[in-house]
């Protein structure tokens, strides 16, 4: 891998750079995150159990599925829709399960103090990329990544913040158009859809991408590397 790197900077324009050819898929991929809770909006009866499924369920296996596209394009190898969604399918029950404990460790250690929360949320951020990427279970998955982080927690931390910070600036810029769109006069609940999709169009395939970059690059560092 080129300048494998933790500088978040590097990383964003790297990650820049990748995410073009595959823009396209990625978006597919993101879609369901931008039309589910539109529908769920629409049935609020049923919405919130929309919604639970799509993160819980959904999401993991689409995220599985985004990491292993944009590795094999980094590997030069054609990334197709159809291949890296039967791989997902095929870990779907380690992303699904892995997920949801790194979520709930992460939980428990934060109602101890915010900060255990924050810690052990880090060295478990690459839980999927370890069972999507590596062929690792559930469990393995939440090792590899606790491992992976091991002596380079503050790197990925900073990382993590600088493309947190990117989709904080994306939603305060979908919030600040819709406020202002809504003072103009236009329907505040269209607008708000529209926005809602051009945020996560805009900034849901370079997140993905700058994880698996990020993945790869600490691999490097620690001579972990596939």
């Amino acid at each position: 891998m080129q300048s494998a790197t933790l500088n978040p900077f590097s990383l964003l324009q790297r990650s820049f750079e990748v995410v073009g050819p595959i823009y396209g898929l990625l978006v597919i991929l993101a879609s369901p995150g931008f039309i589910i809770p539109v529908v769920a909006g629409l049935i609020p009866r049923f919405g919130g159990i929309l919604n639970l499924a799509y993160i819980l369920i959904v999401a993991p296996i689409l995220a599985g599925a985004a990491f292993w596209l944009v590795d094999q394009h980094l590997k030069r190898q054609a990334p197709l829709l159809g291949n890296s969604l039967d791989r997902a399918l095929a870990k779907a029950v380690p992303l699904v399960f892995g997920s949801i404990l790194a979520e709930l460790l992460s939980f428990l250690a934060s109602l101890l103090l915010i900060l255990p929360g924050i810690y052990v949320g880090v060295r478990l951020v690459f839980t999927p990329c370890a069972i999507a990427l590596e062929n690792r279970g559930a469990t393995e998955g939440l090792r590899y990544s606790w491992n992976l982080v091991k002596g380079r927690w503050w790197g990925v931390f900073w990382a993590l913040l600088v493309v947190s910070g990117l989709i904080l600036a994306v939603v305060f810029f979908v919030v600040f158009a819709g406020v202002l769109g809504s003072i103009l006069g236009f329907d505040g609940t269209v607008l708000g859809l529209v926005l809602w999709v051009v945020g996560g169009v805009a900034v849901t395939p370079l997140a993905w991408t700058y994880i698996v970059l990020l993945f790869r690059s600490l691999q490097h560092l620690k001579g972990q590397a596939a």
